[in-house]
């Protein structure tokens, strides 16, 4: 294999990304199936960056009351800023990166940006409020914590975004990543582990009903999972386009 080549084909940063799949004391073999997946997150990155700042040009970071779902998404994350620090302080890069990859993809683009669009767009000034403060701190950590991994376009969302509110003028001399202060209640893992549940069974159901995810709906659940997910139904049923959440069997009926 011709490193040259390589660099020119897939970049920097996705030869990092391969490169941090290894694991401490032990050979790694060339895979080139983890350099597209490299390639993809510096494009998902940019992407996700013009989504995010695209209406925040003029938002100053202040503290702000927040919504439930932001509440329990910073929860997450702090959660992934503890996990993430341990492994780097015990060299198990690997590690740290499936753990930031994961939350990236799954929680952060695939779902939370989803739910938060149509408070980002038409919320009112409180909701926009609790959303651009989640967005920021959410996308400052993570730039953060991917910086030792994919580093140029980390840098680069940060120049471009982030350094006009931060102090620092890198990322790469900024400070690690602490805990953003959020209270935490007995039952929040759960709850937001129920709530991303609820919207991946209701994709499927639109996927096999060969729906498009924007089709509106009306969804039933159960009580206790309804009682669960009180203070963010509101979010669950912008996301899922419902025009009305209903207690029984769980179903979804396509309107």
């Amino acid at each position: 294999v011709n490193p040259q080549e390589v660099l020119n084909e897939y970049g920097a940063d996705a030869i990092r990304y391969w490169a941090a799949s290894s694991k401490l004391g032990e050979d790694i073999a060339y895979q080139e199936k983890e350099l597209v997946t490299g390639k993809k997150l510096v494009n998902k990155m940019l992407n996700a960056a013009n989504f995010v700042f695209m209406n925040m040009e003029n938002y100053k970071m202040k503290k702000t009351k927040l919504i439930e779902t932001d509440r329990l998404l910073l929860l997450k994350l702090n959660e992934l800023v503890k996990n993430a620090t341990e492994s780097f302080d015990k060299y198990e890069v690997h590690k740290a990166k499936s753990e930031i990859d994961n939350f990236f993809w799954k929680v952060f683009c695939d779902n939370y940006l989803e739910i938060v669009k149509k408070r980002v767009y038409s919320g009112t000034k409180e909701e926009k409020e609790s959303a651009f403060f989640t967005l920021y701190n959410s996308f400052l950590v993570l730039i953060k914590l991917f910086s030792p991994i994919i580093p140029f376009i980390t840098e680069e969302v940060y120049q471009k975004h982030l350094k006009k509110n931060e102090k620092e003028k890198s990322v790469h001399i900024s400070g690690w990543p602490k805990e953003i202060d959020v209270k935490e209640s007995k039952n929040d893992n759960e709850t937001f582990d129920l709530l991303l549940e609820t919207i991946s069974k209701v994709r499927q159901a639109k996927s096999e009903g060969k729906m498009a995810m924007n089709s509106e709906i009306v969804l039933t659940l159960e009580r206790k999972e309804k009682d669960k997910l009180k203070l963010v139904l509101e979010d669950l049923k912008n996301v899922l386009n419902a025009r009305e959440i209903r207690e029984g069997k769980f179903g979804v009926e396509f309107v």
